[in-house]
């Protein structure tokens, strides 16, 4: 969005229509036993993680730095769903990725809350674009997602409202 708004492509001001915490993803049952974020810094859990560069890989160092741990990651991947795989395939034992992708992997994982004081809350920004190929629409379909019914179905994948 910043790349938007500074390009000056944005027809209006961008506004959150939905928010994502972060969770830790394991294997269905968590037969690691992991807690808390401070486990996945044990030598014995091997850990998946976003590279840092993307902004799964920046929220995971985040809470790494508000847990105090250190955590040597077995791979680095370039997108969650990387991150996921690994996880569900048994390839990694845990990593940190959105709840929302926790609770699409269905029965393929298990989630292990973040405390609020360790989590990082990722903010989904949305805005009509200046030049938008269907500029009767865009209105239309923001308030959809902004209203009740978007903001059912966002909450039904895992997503936080504003």
């Amino acid at each position: 969005m910043n790349a938007v708004t500074s390009d000056k492509l944005a027809s209006g001001t961008p506004k959150v229509f939905a928010r994502n915490r972060l969770e830790i993803i394991t294997a269905p049952g968590n037969p690691k036993h992991i807690k808390s974020v401070s486990d996945l810094a044990n030598d014995g859990i091997k850990v998946a993680v976003c590279a840092a560069a993307m902004p799964c890989g920046a929220y995971t160092q985040q809470v790494f730095k508000k847990a105090g741990v250190t955590v040597k990651p077995v791979s680095e991947e370039t997108s969650v769903s990387s991150v996921v795989t690994k996880v569900t395939l048994g390839e990694a034992d845990a990593d940190i990725v959105y709840t929302t992708d926790v609770k699409a992997a269905g029965n393929k994982a298990a989630g292990v809350a973040i405390p609020a004081n360790q989590n990082v809350v990722a903010d989904y920004p949305i805005v009509q674009l200046s030049d938008a190929s269907n500029a009767g629409a865009a209105p239309a379909f923001i308030a959809y997602v902004e209203g009740p019914q978007g903001q059912s179905v966002l909450t039904s994948f895992g997503f936080l409202r504003p």
